[in-house]
C-alpha cells in the first residue's frame, strides 16, 4: 500500500558502497529524472545509447562520458530499474564503476551538474517506505543488516527485513480489528447491552491477545543484547592476566603483556562475538593501592568503566592468596552481572572457587589459563548462560524485539487493552470501548509505520548511512 506522506520528487544520487580503496564502487540514482540524466553520460559499447533504451534489470557495459568535454571518465557497468520494480519504487539507475577515492566522486559530481542532488542519509530507504515497498519495521531492519556484529544479530535483522515482525504485528491487529468491528456494530444500538456470551468471548480474546503481545514484549532484553551487544569490563589487580585474557578472547595480540605491575594505565577496547552476542570488551588498569598519580588516574577510570558496564569479567590470580586488592576488585561487581576468571590455574592453586563463593555463585567462576588458552571456551559458555538465562534464546525463525521504539509501542497497546477490559467490566458505552481499541490499534500501527510523524521518520532515517 502506498502511503500518502509528503516528500520531494527530486532525483537523488549517492555512492552506495564504502568509500576508499576497492575494486568496485556503486553510484545510486533514484527519481523521476534518473534515466534521463544517466542517458546523457552513459554510452554503451555497441552503440551510443543509455538507460532510456536499455531493458530494465539488465546489466550493460559501457563508459561514462562527460557530456561537456566528451571525455571518458571510466569504463563501467550500468543497470536501470524502472518504476515500480525497484528498491525505492521509483526509476533507478546503478553505475558500477572502478573503486577508489577519485573515480566515483567524479561520476557523482557529474550527476550533480545534471540536476541530481545529493541524497540525505537513508533517503533511498525512506522513499522505499513512502512508496509502500516496505513498512517502517522492515526499513529499520535494513540498517540492522548493515550494522550486524554477529551471526545472531544478522539473523534477527534478516527476519525483520523479510517481514517476520510485521506479520506478527499484523496478526495482533487483525484480532483487534475483529473486536473493534463487533463493538462498533453496537454503536447504532446504544440502548442494547452486549449480551453476556459475546462479552465473555470478547474478554477472552482480548486477554489472549495481551498474553501474545507480552510474549513478544518479553523478548526485548534478548533482542537488545543481540542487536547492541553488551558493554563488558575486564577488572583485576595488576599482573593477574587481564591483558592476556583479552588477547585470548579476541585471538590476537592486542594488549601489551608484561610482568611489571601497572603496565596498563589507560583502557583498551575491542569487540568480540561470544556465542552470537557482541561483547564490547574494555581491558582496564590494574586496581591496587598505589602512590603513583598517573596510575591512580587509570585505576579511577577502571572503576568508572566497571560502574558503566553491563557485564564484568573479574580476573583473580589463582596462584596467589586473595588479598585486599582482590577484595577491592570484587567490590566493584555490586549488582552488575559478573563472572570470575580464576586465572593462572595451570599453576599450584592457592585460591579456589570456595574462597570466592561469598562474592559470586560458584557456577559463575571459571578456571582459566590465559597463558595456555585453557578455560576460554568454558568462560564464553558461562557468559552466554548468564546473559540469556532470564530470556528465551531465539530458535529457528523466531523473531525477537530489538527496538526500544517497538517495545514502548507494545506497552502502550497493552495499557489500552487493559483499559478496554475495565470498561467492558463496567459496561461502558460502545463508543467509549471503541476508543480504547483504536488507541491500541494506533500503537501497533506505529511499529509498522501506518501511524507516524515526520519527527519519528527523521529520527529513524538519520541513523542510516548515505546511499542506503
Amino acid at each position: 500500500m502506498k502511503l500518502n506522506l509528503p516528500y520531494d520528487h527530486d532525483t537523488i544520487a549517492a555512492i552506495a558502497t564504502a568509500q576508499g580503496d576497492g575494486g568496485i564502487a556503486i553510484i545510486r540514482i533514484s527519481g523521476e529524472k534518473s534515466l534521463e540524466i544517466v542517458d546523457l553520460i552513459f554510452s554503451r559499447n555497441e552503440k551510443k545509447s543509455g538507460p532510456l533504451e536499455m531493458e530494465s534489470h539488465h546489466m550493460y557495459h559501457g563508459h561514462i562520458v562527460d557530456s561537456e568535454s566528451n571525455k571518458i571518465l571510466d569504463e563501467v557497468l550500468c543497470v536501470s530499474m524502472k518504476s515500480p520494480n525497484s528498491y525505492t519504487g521509483e526509476d533507478m539507475v546503478e553505475i558500477h564503476s572502478h573503486g577508489g577515492h577519485l573515480v566515483p566522486k567524479k561520476i557523482l559530481n557529474l550527476l550533480f551538474k545534471l540536476d541530481a542532488r545529493p541524497a540525505n542519509p537513508g533517503e533511498f530507504t525512506l522513499r522505499a517506505y513512502l512508496n509502500g515497498k516496505m513498512d517502517l519495521a522492515q526499513a529499520e531492519a535494513v540498517t540492522d543488516v548493515v550494522n550486524a556484529q554477529t551471526e545472531e544479530g544478522l539473523k534477527q535483522a534478516e527476519l525483520q527485513l523479510e517481514g517476520a515482525l510485521s506479520n506478527r504485528i499484523g496478526e495482533y491487529k487483525d484480532t483487534l480489528v475483529d473486536t473493534l468491528a463487533e463493538i462498533e456494530a453496537q454503536v447504532d444500538f446504544p440502548e442494547e447491552e452486549i449480551d453476556s456470551i459475546a462479552k465473555d468471548r470478547l474478554i477472552d480474546h482480548t486477554n489472549e491477545l495481551i498474553d501474545n503481545i507480552k510474549t513478544l514484549l518479553n523478548s526485548y532484553e534478548e533482542g537488545r543484547i543481540i542487536k547492541y551487544g553488551v558493554n563488558t569490563a575486564i577488572l583485576g589487580k595488576p599482573n593477574v592476566g587481564k591483558s592476556s585474557l583479552l588477547n585470548q578472547l579476541i585471538m590476537k595480540e592486542r594488549a601489551i603483556v608484561s610482568p611489571h605491575p601497572g603496565t596498563t594505565r589507560d583502557f583498551i577496547e575491542e569487540n568480540i562475538d561470544v556465542r552470537g552476542i557482541a561483547l564490547k570488551l574494555t581491558d582496564t588498569a590494574g586496581i591496587r593501592g598505589t602512590a603513583d598519580e598517573i596510575e591512580n588516574i587509570g585505576i579511577e577510570l577502571a572503576k568508572k568503566k566497571a560502574h558503566e558496564a553491563e557485564l564484568i569479567i573479574a580476573v583473580i590470580d589463582a596462584s596467589n592468596d586473595l588479598d585486599k586488592d582482590d577484595i577491592e576488585v570484587l567490590k566493584q561487581i555490586g549488582n552488575t552481572k559478573a563472572v570470575i576468571a580464576l586465572n593462572k590455574s595451570d599453576l599450584e592453586l592457592k585460591t579456589t572457587e570456595n574462597d570466592l563463593i561469598s562474592h559470586i555463585p560458584k557456577d559463575r567462576i571459571v578456571k582459566t589459563s590465559a597463558k595456555f588458552g585453557t578455560g576460554i571456551e568454558e568462560l564464553k559458555d558461562t557468559i552466554l548462560e548468564l546473559l540469556t538465562k532470564e530470556s528465551r534464546r531465539s530458535e529457528g525463525n523466531e523473531v525477537v524485539l530489538t527496538e526500544l521504539r517497538h517495545k514502548l509501542a507494545l506497552e502502550r497497546s497493552i495499557e489500552s487493552l487493559r483499559s478496554f477490559l475495565k470498561a467492558m467490566e463496567a459496561s461502558e458505552s460502545p463508543e467509549y470501548l471503541a476508543l480504547d481499541l483504536r488507541v491500541a490499534l494506533d500503537s501497533l500501527g506505529e511499529i509498522t509505520g501506518e501511524v507516524t510523524t515526520e519527527d519519528i521518520l527523521g529520527r529513524i532515517f538519520s541513523k542510516f548511512c548515505i546511499g542506503k
